[in-house]
């Protein structure tokens, strides 16, 4: 049998103890602008705006005909896209240097002759909006938002709000926003600029038009296991990711702390070697509660929650070997990416409590290929977790874990599915009587991948691994202006903002 609860659970430290920065920012080009002006010569109106937005311009007057008549109009558009209908792409070259834009000629080396374009640091867009469903209004959570054939992107949270970063190079590039059960939206990345609300539309397959009943779920099973090749990549990846733990007691945040991780991925058909991670930057907050008779730590952080891909970890409801273990059902099937995709379902077969799950996995419907999967412990097999979740506690102190839930996504890049974003959500019962202790912990971790590349790399420095004994808590330190600089980040929820009374959060 699969034995991974040390892989799939996030552990829990509980010791008897007593206790008691802010976001760079982006392009210039985002600032936003109103301006109306007919038939004026091209320095009123970059007068006006530099005014406005607060920037100065440079460029060599040879390339603008200085007694030519333009006409602009624009309401609250961004800096970029006043630019754009002034100096087209095809033509001129905007270059940002702190708050100078410099023009110039596309076919100019150096726009200005004492700037050398090798030293100028690149500042990137910072693109933000929230995603929305048309029928309700309602926000749409965790949704994907990514640049097309490219693996950079980030997900929204829970109130539907994203921030996307992007070099320079990348603005008239396509950002396509997508979740399971709408259609993908494909938009000009520059539409970020100036749109703060983007609306998908929910979409839906009939289950006769795909012939569900032409397959089984033991067919289904086997072609999952049998395509894992074809689907996933076989060659080390190095993946940059964001990694985010979150403690609340009752109702009130305790410990949140969040880095830059790298990820080794090893190659999905290889049994002997295992993803490796490590620690680039990180950053916790100061205590927004003081800790209430015992202090709750995660054990293993970033390195348990990359052992969340049940594809590569084969987890117990797609192993061949343990797959009797669980009743089947092929439920529905939803659109995903312009493809049908099944819902299988899953649950443990009557008596098996061991290390039981209950969930439902999405499988592409041409390729086989796992896209989605979620799952939890099963109540029979949550209160045998109890020893593997729990590492310590005080004497006197009774600790069960009452929920448990994790959700697995991937993404398409060049052909090969790869892990895209992992979230694990345990709660605890806590309670000692001589204490009078009564209270509930919930641990959340989040993982984003925000980009990939591939490496040659075989492993980390022993020094730089984050192994499955560290606590995440413990390993990092306290925050600096513009921590996160241009890396790409799951925005925090006005929840979690305002849970702190310092602006570490805030973008």
């Amino acid at each position: 049998m699969n034995k991974t609860y040390y892989a799939l659970l996030v552990s829990i430290l509980l010791l008897p103890v007593f206790t008691s920065g802010q976001q760079q920012n982006g392009s210039v080009f985002e600032k936003r602008i109103t301006i109306s002006e007919k038939n004026q010569t091209i320095n009123i109106i970059l007068d006006q705006i530099s005014w406005q937005a607060g920037v100065y311009f440079s460029y060599n007057a040879s390339i603008l005909d200085s007694n030519k008549k333009y006409s602009i109009e624009a309401s609250g558009k961004s800096l970029f896209t006043v630019l754009s209908k002034l100096f087209p792409a095809d033509e001129y070259k905007l270059i940002e240097i702190e708050n100078q834009v410099i023009i110039s000629k596309v076919n100019d080396n150096k726009p200005v002759a004492e700037i050398n374009n090798d030293t100028i640091p690149v500042k990137y867009f910072f693109l933000s909006g929230r995603i929305t469903e048309s029928k309700k209004n309602t926000p749409v959570k965790y949704a994907s938002v990514s640049l097309l054939n490219k693996p950079i992107g980030t997900i929204t949270n829970s109130e539907g709000n994203f921030l996307l970063k992007i070099h320079p190079d990348f603005i008239r590039d396509t950002v396509i926003i997508s979740n399971m059960g709408y259609a993908q939206k494909l938009i000009p990345a520059y539409t970020l600029l100036d749109e703060d609300e983007f609306v998908l539309e929910p979409i839906s397959i009939r289950i006769k038009e795909v012939k569900i009943v032409a397959t089984t779920p033991e067919i289904l099973l086997e072609n999952i296991r049998k395509n894992i090749l074809k689907n996933y990549s076989n060659e080390s990846k190095l993946m940059t990711a964001f990694y985010r733990e979150t403690v609340k007691q009752d109702k009130s945040y305790i410990n949140v702390s969040e880095a830059v991780i790298e990820v080794l991925k090893a190659p999905y058909l290889n049994d002997t070697r295992s993803d490796v991670v490590r620690v680039l930057k990180g950053r916790r907050s100061p205590d927004v509660k003081p800790f209430q008779w015992l202090n709750f730590k995660l054990q293993g952080g970033p390195f348990t929650i990359t052992k969340l891909d049940v594809v590569k970890t084969l987890e117990s409801f797609i192993n061949e070997e343990t797959q009797n273990l669980y009743s089947y059902q092929i439920k529905r099937v939803i659109w995903f990416q312009q493809h049908p995709v099944y819902i299988l379902e899953f649950e443990p077969i009557e008596g098996f409590n061991e290390n039981g799950f209950i969930g439902e996995i999405y499988v592409h419907r041409e390729t086989f290929a796992i896209v989605h999967t979620n799952f939890r412990h099963s109540k029979s097999a949550l209160k045998n977790a109890t020893n593997v979740l729990i590492k310590k506690k005080p004497k006197g102190v009774k600790v069960k874990p009452v929920y448990t839930n994790y959700e697995v996504n991937y993404m398409k890049y060049r052909d090969k599915w790869h892990l895209s974003n992992v979230k694990a959500s345990v709660k605890f019962k806590v309670r000692s009587r001589n204490d009078r202790l009564n209270t509930e912990y919930h641990s959340v971790s989040d993982m984003l991948i925000t980009n990939i590349i591939d490496t040659d790399l075989k492993k980390f420095e022993r020094k730089e691994a984050f192994t499955q004994r560290d606590i995440f808590v413990e390993t990092i330190n306290s925050y600096d202006p513009g921590f996160w600089e241009n890396y790409n980040i799951i925005k925090p929820e006005e929840e979690l903002q305002n849970a702190f009374k310092t602006k570490l959060f805030q973008n």
